[in-house]
């Protein structure tokens, strides 16, 4: 049995639709978030908090709550926060590039974990060894020449 041609497009079209609604449903309440937690500078007392993290990371302080958000809801929030908070207060270049390499490996935690766990792996193996080599790595990467050269400027 085959669908017509109208018919793919409309499921197209409406799920395309749907799956942006559905990510505006996130997006939008973590942006007002971002902002009543930027104004009542819960951010600042956040980021003074987890300052012995970042500088381990090799980042500045700023990128601390992306980071968290990337690491708990995945690319696609942490993404929108990162845009939001890169408005606001610009991040630098060189935390931007460490951040990629901590989101590649250790990203959306609770929704992947869980996807790994329905398949019958274990829950601490799977997210205690992300975040380790998430952090190894970053750190590592913190060290490495070529990084440390990109420098903290801000170009965004």
């Amino acid at each position: 049995m085959s669908a017509s041609f109208e018919i793919i497009a409309l499921e197209i079209l409406t799920g395309s639709f749907q799956m942006i609604l559905n990510v505006l449903k996130v997006i939008v309440p973590l942006m007002i978030v971002i902002e009543i937690l930027t104004v009542y500078q819960v951010m600042k007392i956040l980021a003074a908090k987890l300052a012995g993290v970042s500088r381990l990371l090799g980042m500045t302080p700023l990128s601390i709550l992306p980071l968290l958000v990337t690491t708990i809801m995945g690319v696609s929030y942490g993404a929108g926060t990162l845009l939001e908070m890169n408005r606001v207060n610009p991040i630098p270049k060189r935390d931007l590039v460490l951040m990629a390499i901590f989101f590649f490996i250790c990203h959306a935690i609770i929704e992947s974990t869980a996807i790994w766990v329905a398949a019958g792996a274990d829950l601490i193996m799977i997210s205690a060894g992300r975040l380790f080599f998430a952090f190894l790595f970053t750190v590592i990467a913190s060290r490495l020449p070529f990084i440390k050269a990109i420098g903290n400027d801000v170009d965004c």
